[in-house]
């Protein structure tokens, strides 16, 4: 029998009412809740199987489609339409809030993924405790490059908690990444080091005064803060890569290439996560923006992208394939990852729709213009997009790769046929 989540009902350890049949599952939750904020574990794994086991339990679903369509896996495939189903379904039983949340994640299933986001930012103002729609509102934000929308959210997170609540130190952690983005970077900072004094292992946080440290050109300081705190996130494996990556940017900025190139090195056969792979990829093409020759590693890399089944569906991860199609012309998926992109969401008006249209199929070809020497095409297109380019999602610090290619294309453009010679 259901429980009835009312006042005495099964609460989890933020204080929200959980909708189940079993109150054993709350305990599951809050472990991966718990796995979730860390960066860390197999949440999604145990989620899964808590949603086998409670045929009540709707949170589970929520977290783990979230996941999955922001990490890239395919809105229209019949798993995910799939597990909509089954969510809305179970949304009879549910409360009020967990219906919000599935409004939510419809929304992100149908690539409108402002709307969901402000969706969640609603559940986050009635529940000021909801970890997971404060949680999923941020990295939304990040998705589709709102740092105002993020920053708005996570500032009205702080002022509805108080430094006693629990959930206080992961919205520190998340306010401090979006002032960061915005460049509030005292406040960044400040806020960066609340979320520590919560959790010395807060990798969030970590992660925002990394940023805080390479938008402020801080060569020693980065790297010595980065090293000094690796013993704790090294083993928060869903971000650890990408820590890695900051501290990699502040060696190929010193010149340390052969640090660099150990890190691709060590990495390269190990990692198969999309985002993963966009570290990597981004690295070799800074690594060689600077000057640097990196040898035979594209082939490898490249041909993860090619046996990669998350592509087409975010455009943060197909321009990073994109980087590695265009540096491997030549490689056996190279034409079908072209063709794919053309034709990709041709038939929606879905906001991700309009993106790949307007900013990721044009972006791309920017792209490979730049690698096959067609530098002043590269360049015209580089210069029309600069005002939208965040709209493919991420970070300033990793949408900069995108200005060093385009400046690097105006560098080795020809002049214009117009131009007189001086």
């Amino acid at each position: 029998m259901t429980v009835v989540v009312g006042t005495g009902g099964v609460l989890d350890r933020f204080g929200q009412k959980v909708t189940v049949e079993d109150p054993a599952t709350v305990l599951g939750w809050d472990l991966a809740i718990s796995e979730v904020l860390d960066h860390r574990g197999d949440p999604d794994v145990r989620l899964t199987e808590l949603t086998a086991r409670d045929e009540a339990f709707v949170m589970g679903l929520i977290v783990t489609l979230a996941d999955s369509v922001l990490g890239g896996d395919d809105p229209r495939s019949p798993t995910v339409r799939d597990a909509l189903r089954e969510l809305q379904g179970r949304c009879g039983g549910a409360t009020v809030r967990e219906r919000d949340h599935a409004a939510a994640v419809a929304d992100l299933v149908e690539g409108e993924f402002s709307r969901s986001a402000a969706r969640w930012e609603a559940v986050a103002e009635a529940h000021p405790h909801d970890v997971v729609a404060t949680r999923v509102a941020h990295f939304v934000y990040l998705h589709v490059g709102d740092d105002e929308g993020r920053l708005r959210a996570s500032t009205a997170v702080l002022d509805r908690l108080t430094p006693a609540d629990p959930g206080y130190g992961v919205a520190a952690g998340q306010h401090a990444f979006a002032l960061e983005e915005v460049g509030r970077l005292e406040e960044a900072e400040w806020f960066g080091h609340c979320a520590l004094e919560v959790d010395p292992v807060d990798v969030w946080a970590l992660h925002a005064l990394a940023h805080v440290y390479e938008t402020r050109d801080l060569q020693e300081e980065a790297v010595a803060f980065l090293r000094e705190t690796r013993p704790g996130w090294i083993e928060r494996d869903h971000l650890a890569l990408h820590l890695e990556w900051h501290l990699a940017l502040r060696l190929l900025a010193g010149g340390a290439f052969d640090e660099c190139l150990a890190l691709v090195d060590g990495r390269l056969a190990t990692t198969d996560r999309a985002f993963g792979l966009t570290d990597l990829t981004s690295l070799l093409w800074r690594l060689e923006l600077a000057g640097c020759e990196v040898g035979d590693r594209w082939p490898e890399l490249t041909s993860k992208w090619r046996r990669h089944d998350q592509l087409h569906t975010t455009g943060f991860l197909d321009l990073h394939a994109a980087l590695a199609f265009a540096a491997c012309p030549d490689d056996p998926g190279a034409e079908a990852f072209w063709v794919g992109l053309d034709s990709c969401h041709r038939d929606e008006t879905s906001e991700n729709a309009r993106t790949f249209d307007e900013v990721v199929r044009p972006l791309a070809v920017a792209i490979r213009d730049h690698r096959s020497g067609r530098h002043t095409e590269a360049s015209d297109v580089f210069r029309k997009l600069a005002g939208s380019i965040h709209r493919v999602g991420g970070s300033h610090a990793q949408r900069d790769l995108f200005v060093r290619t385009a400046d690097a294309s105006q560098n080795l453009a020809e002049p214009s046929i117009t131009e007189s010679p001086s």
